[in-house]
């Protein structure tokens, strides 16, 4: 941990700072009901989401997702460190940094962190040798070659739940240096620690300096889930500013190559494979403001490469929607087996993964090629309907010039007057602008955003009742994991101040930290012990739902093991079950959104 006179002395500048004052700097702000509204800066939008609380000392977009304390926002505002943000607050506020020299303090700390980087990643190494027939069996099953397993620096965490940490406690780590370089995980109640990763192929991950900084564990076996864990957000490692592969891709976007984008770690080793070292992955996240800020720096064109399910089309929507905001053009590469990279390479060979990242083409015109395809061109009604599913990728589009030219391009396609196009996708006749439509009001996007998850509602109510706490560890406890919740539950339910819980938020894993925002910025009604009981029977509903889907997905793969199916009939007996008991009266009191 940070020198305990430093850490007060970061609260200490952070409680003084008035965040109101400080953000409206840079936002007009205008206040509605305890908190304060405004257009975010982080993102185009007509209607204020961008919510500040000055009770909590915190802010939070409800469009974007961006937010955190006054540190944040400086930060991602104005590009600074944390170290610049806290100076340049203690600065206005009049508390002084203290005396003892934080920078060799941080040094150390740093350096403490990344020997626990090195030494386990020393022992993932070790593991591969001792256990060299179950590591080198899955790689040859993934056809990774020698050079690739050496170049990524590929190892094996074994069966065991602490041996990496009886390892590294002999190197002189302790359990809490194991804790903040998320090696390590917290046992219920602070009961001890246990290793984070166990029988996973392990992937290191770099910054774009070659520091080791994370790691990335793949699943061996077919039903062992998650299938990829990665690495918590830590004092060294923030999922949203780095890109799987980057140490190695920067060379070649220096050289012109453009960015490729793709969505695993095997993806990356299959590009590298083929010659394509331009390609890298966002780390168990959607692609976000900052990785795209960041590709756009070396390049204002970028290739994606993802997986042809609907997951994947999806993340590739996501990806083609925050490029296009920081005004890169983003091209679509198309398989033509419909595999993923990783399965296409072993299928088809080298030379034909990289002849299909030459054959992409860009990303709007491959949408509006696929759907057109779909679509009955003959019916008035199919040409509007196609349209309207266009127009967010349209308007995500920032060059005036592109736009014009595909919106040529739909009215030749679809046989429509172009004057009349124009005028669905809101331009003004004569002047291209695009007229401003305000169809929603304050009043509006504050009851949208009491509407939240069952996630958010679930973590809201242990806020206000930490009592809670028990049953959701008893009963959820892999929804704990999964959210990486262990130090927020036992904070509430050790019953900390909240105060001390909201200090925490900027060093938070970046979903969890979105998950904790959003449940502090909830201020509905609660609804009692009923609804308590509806949303986690609801969180179960959803894991069952999920898991059902994956093994009935496996099942029509060719997979068909007695223990499979017993699984699937367990489940189906569950959901049905739970569909013929299940009230929905408590929950729909509470109006909270849509389930799934």
């Amino acid at each position: 941990m940070l020198d305990s006179t430093y850490e007060a002395w970061v609260n200490a500048v952070r409680d003084a700072a008035d965040i109101v004052d400080v953000i409206g700097r840079y936002v007009s702000l205008k206040q509605k009901g305890k908190n304060f509204w405004g257009l975010c800066p982080f993102h185009q939008e007509k209607t204020p989401s961008f919510s500040v609380d000055p009770q909590q000392q915190l802010f939070y977009c409800f469009g974007c997702h961006t937010g955190g304390t006054v540190y944040t926002f400086l930060m991602e505002h104005d590009g600074l460190s944390f170290n610049e943000a806290v100076d340049m607050l203690a600065t206005e506020v009049g508390i002084p940094r203290p005396q003892k020299s934080e920078n060799t303090e941080v040094t150390r700390h740093f350096s403490r962190l990344q020997a626990v980087m090195e030494w386990t990643q020393e022992f993932f190494q070790i593991s591969a040798n001792q256990y060299a027939e179950i590591f080198l069996g899955y790689l040859a099953s993934r056809q990774v070659s020698e050079a690739a397993r050496k170049r990524f620096e590929l190892g094996y965490a074994p069966k065991s739940w602490n041996a990496l940490t009886q390892f590294l406690s002999k190197h002189g780590i302790t359990d809490a240096e194991m804790l903040e370089a998320g090696v390590a995980v917290s046992r219920q109640e602070n009961q001890g620690i246990y290793d984070r990763w166990r029988h996973r192929i392990m992937f290191p991950i770099w910054n774009h300096r070659g520091q080791l900084i994370a790691f990335g564990g793949r699943s061996i076996e077919p039903d062992q889930e998650p299938k990829y864990l990665n690495s918590p957000d830590t004092p060294l490692f923030h999922k949203s500013t780095v890109l799987y592969g980057e140490h190695l891709a920067r060379k070649f976007w220096r050289q012109g190559r453009r960015p490729l984008l793709v969505e695993g770690y095997f993806d990356v080793i299959a590009c590298h494979e083929a010659g394509l070292g331009q390609a890298v992955a966002s780390l168990g996240t959607a692609l976000s403001k900052e990785h795209a800020r960041a590709l756009a720096r070396y390049s204002k064109e970028v290739d994606l490469l993802y997986d042809r399910d609907q997951a994947g089309q999806e993340a590739m929507r996501r990806a083609f929607m925050i490029l296009s905001e920081e005004g890169v053009q983003v091209n679509r590469v198309t398989l033509t087996s419909g595999k993923d990279p990783d399965e296409f390479l072993r299928e088809k060979g080298l030379s034909a993964l990289a002849e299909s990242v030459e054959r992409r083409i860009p990303y709007f015109e491959a949408i509006l090629e696929e759907r057109l395809a779909d679509s009955p061109r003959q019916s008035a009604r199919a040409k509007a309907e196609l349209v309207e599913g266009l127009k967010p990728f349209w308007n995500a589009l920032s060059n005036p010039i592109e736009k014009a030219g595909y919106l040529e391009l739909m009215a030749r396609k679809l046989q429509v007057d172009q004057s009349i196009l124009a005028q669905s996708f809101g331009l003004k006749q004569g002047n291209g602008h695009i007229s401003p439509k305000n169809r929603h009001n304050m009043e509006r996007i504050v009851s949208k955003v009491k509407r939240p998850s069952y996630d958010v509602y679930l973590l809201a109510l242990l806020v206000r009742h930490p009592e809670y706490v028990g049953k959701v560890r008893e009963t959820l406890p892999e929804w704990i994991l999964e959210h990486d919740l262990t130090p927020v539950l036992d904070n509430l339910e050790q019953g900390k101040p909240l105060a001390e819980l909201t200090s925490q938020i900027d060093r938070m894993e970046t979903q969890v930290r979105r998950l904790v925002l959003e449940a502090l910025a909830y201020d509905g009604p609660d609804g009692g012990p009923r609804v308590f009981e509806d949303v986690m029977q609801a969180i179960v509903r959803q894991r069952d739902n999920t898991r059902w889907k994956s093994l009935i997905a496996r099942l029509k793969q060719g997979e068909d093991s007695p223990e499979l199916i017993r699984e699937i009939q367990a489940l189906q007996s569950r959901l049905a079950q739970d569909q013929m008991t299940r009230t929905s009266a408590p929950w729909d009191a509470v109006r909270i959104g849509k389930e799934g």
